[in-house]
């Protein structure tokens, strides 16, 4: 781990509760946002969650009069310095951006203490940098090293810190009941959203000859069309370890060298995760020892082929990659990296 900067001109007391801001666009359908603040409330800080979509009716006239969105709506941004203001952050983390646009970065820099971190975690792909963002993060941590060209392009010279921080898994809503895969179903199985990239791959598969069961929208179960739902947090874990062998594919667009959520869900729920042959995998997991790779359709195949006919195996990859995401990839975990590279290696979670 890199040693943390020392922003802080006056850090918080080692006795102190750190306050931390998340600054966010919207929950959307995913949970990882609330388990992030789970796990800093579990670190010891108090957080404080903001949104910057537009809520108020004033906030909604200023969209809709000017054309202005997001973090370029200048009511928006008031809201925004006013709240970060009154909570008074010792560390300040807007999630999913890679900078700023330079008026909102004005007005929360403003609302600030001097020396308070304003950080982004970037959490989905990034080929380009959005047009009117500047580079106006202290640092920027990134789940993908695909986005570190884009970054490092646009941050050269800031001196602000870019780091690795993939992504992770939430226990309590992955909750592992046991290990025991003899009792699972000796087949692959894929459970989330079924798109046409994914469906493609899926034909593939199947075309050899291999079962392939499909929970969630857009899944064709017919007539069982249940299984084409929206599948709850409990539910997934549920199938997660109902089945011998989980798959897990990159959906183009939003992953290309990082791992998902998925990858540190399905290890956590008790499943036994494969995952494509990718280069930040080796960073997270041991190859083969915590997670199956897979480079195409035919190698994933000989693979499920060969774990199923030797359950000790399955048992013991299955074991070794829950070990991993409980000892190194819990948003807990996520969290007090943050707390220890911002507020101070003397911060005692």
């Amino acid at each position: 781990m890199t040693p943390p900067l020392p922003y802080h001109s006056q850090p918080p007391d080692r006795q102190s509760r750190p306050r931390v801001a998340i600054v966010q666009k919207s929950d959307g359908i995913l949970t990882w946002r609330m388990d992030l603040v789970e796990a800093f409330h579990d670190a010891g800080a108090v957080t404080s969650v903001i949104n910057f979509r537009a809520g108020s009716l004033a906030e909604r006239w200023s969209q809709l009069r000017d054309g202005r969105r997001l973090l370029f709506n200048p009511a928006t941004c008031r809201r925004l310095s006013k709240r970060l203001s009154g909570f008074s952050p010792d560390l300040v983390i807007v999630l999913n951006y890679p900078g700023l646009p330079a008026a909102a970065a004005e007005a929360m820099r403003a609302a600030l203490r001097p020396g308070v971190p304003l950080i982004g975690w970037l959490c989905d792909q990034l080929d380009v940098f959005p047009q009117g963002y500047g580079p106006l993060f202290d640092g920027v941590y990134y789940f993908d090293s695909a986005c570190l060209p884009v970054l490092e392009k646009h941050y050269h010279g800031t001196g602000a810190r870019l780091a690795f921080l993939p992504l992770a898994a939430c226990p309590k809503r992955y909750a592992c009941p046991d290990l025991d895969v003899r009792t699972r179903k000796p087949c692959l199985v894929f459970a989330g959203n079924c798109t046409p990239s994914r469906q493609s791959f899926f034909t593939e598969y199947r075309n050899l000859g291999q079962k392939l069961d499909l929970y969630g929208p857009h899944g064709g179960n017919w007539p069982e069309i249940w299984l084409n739902r929206k599948l709850s947090s409990a539910a997934l874990a549920r199938v997660y370890r109902e089945y011998m062998i989980n798959l897990n594919l990159l959906q183009p667009g939003n992953t290309s060298n990082g791992l998902n959520l998925r990858a540190f869900e399905i290890p956590c729920a008790g499943g036994l995760a494969t995952y494509p042959d990718v280069p930040d995998l080796a960073r997270c997991f041991m190859p083969n020892e915590e997670v199956l790779v897979y480079k195409s359709a035919p190698d994933l195949a000989e693979i499920v082929g060969k774990i199923l006919g030797n359950p000790e195996q399955a048992r013991a990859i299955t074991a070794a990659g829950h070990r991993r995401v409980l000892g190194e990839h819990t948003f807990y975990h996520r969290a007090v990296r943050m707390l220890h590279d911002w507020i101070g290696p003397s911060f005692q979670p």
